[in-house]
């Protein structure tokens, strides 16, 4: 199959190929080091001047992955990629794309996940495992008997401030968010026994994202500004409820702590009926037109890490533990939905990519 006129006006302008491996190739093969850098060099010499068909598909997914970055201007890292066709063997890369500003252009990035990077994904996936298994057991125990006592005196105070209507939101705020916690328990309890069941239904996003909100300026966000921009004409989403309010708390968590002190967030949405096409689970493509924006204007992300910041344990902070953005990625696959990042000094969007909801 060769390419299309799309595919080919996506080809790059320059190319550049780092012989990793080398080394690691003459070591196996118990032969000097300097070896393994002729043996590099004559494979260069191979692919140069071979034409893009001898070692991709023109249906590759690696030009849908391009399409997006170029039209959305924003970068993205794909894992586990399959990158190869008949004439070159299929095998596993690493995919990160760019826009870097200038004409158009974008910088991408292919590397191949050696066999190692694959058997410590899957060795780092079973320990992680055990041992969060072991960690929702202790949380089973020590966060709900506590939780039910604040849940109690939440809805006493609701009944003593009835007359103060300040007082009264916060007390329904206390008893709304005991309740999540609850409910976000069981769901890592049910992630623990592979059981995970979500509680699909749809819902007016402004009032999830309003409440989100409302619990940020009460807590972590007491001392940002949050500017709600959401356009009245958005349909409702089909979400699980819970999931999406933990999905929100940590993407306004992450921008907050963009700021040493005080500073604004906005929250935005916007229907888009052109935008991207997006690879769902099931492989096939389905059009995100309701977006959602979380956008802060502090320092940015850092460019070494961002095409890695939806991975576990990747933080730009000091003391952070890397999980928040993963959570959101992972959530957000569940409800069918992907996230796009942007960033530069003082920009930074993140931009949740919703389908329309099924009738």
């Amino acid at each position: 199959m060769t390419l299309s006129q799309n595919s080919k006006d996506l080809l790059p302008r320059h190319v550049a190929f780092i012989m990793d491996g080398n080394r690691r190739w003459a070591k196996k093969k118990n032969l000097p080091i300097i070896e393994g850098h002729k043996m590099g060099s004559e494979i260069i010499k191979k692919i140069v001047g071979k034409s893009l068909d001898n070692f991709i598909n023109a249906d590759s997914s690696v030009f849908n992955l391009l399409k997006r970055v170029r039209k959305s201007k924003l970068g993205l890292t794909e894992e586990s990629l399959d990158f190869g066709n008949i004439n070159f063997p299929n095998r596993k890369v690493r995919v990160h794309i760019l826009p870097c500003g200038f004409n158009n252009d974008i910088i991408v990035q292919i590397s191949e996940l050696t066999i190692s990077e694959l058997i410590q994904k899957q060795a780092l996936n079973t320990k992680i495992s055990k041992s969060f298994t072991s960690m929702i057991d202790m949380l089973m125990h020590e966060l709900k008997n506590p939780l039910a006592g604040i849940k109690g005196a939440s809805q006493l105070i609701e009944f003593d401030v009835k007359g103060d209507k300040n007082l009264l939101e916060l007390a329904q705020l206390i008893t709304i968010e005991s309740d999540r916690i609850v409910s976000l328990l069981n769901r890592m309890e049910q992630i623990s026994t592979d059981k995970v069941k979500l509680a699909f239904e749809s819902v007016n996003i402004h009032e999830i994202l309003s409440h989100c909100r409302r619990v940020a300026q009460n807590s972590f966000g007491s001392n940002i500004e949050f500017i709600e921009e959401y356009d009245p004409s958005l349909p409702k989403i089909l979400v699980d409820k819970n999931l999406m309010i933990q999905v929100i708390l940590n993407l306004l968590k992450n921008a907050t702590e963009a700021y040493n002190t005080h500073g604004k967030v906005k929250i935005k949405t916007t229907y888009n009926s052109n935008n991207l096409k997006s690879f769902s689970r099931s492989g096939q493509q389905t059009s995100l037109p309701l977006q959602i924006e979380i956008i802060d204007f502090g320092k940015g992300i850092p460019a070494e890490i961002l095409p890695n910041i939806f991975n576990p344990f990747v933080s730009s902070k000091k003391e952070g533990k890397g999980l928040g953005l993963s959570i959101v990625a992972s959530g957000l696959e569940e409800m069918n939905a992907n996230i796009d990042v942007y960033s530069e000094d003082g920009f930074t969007s993140f931009r949740i990519n919703f389908p329309l909801s099924k009738k």
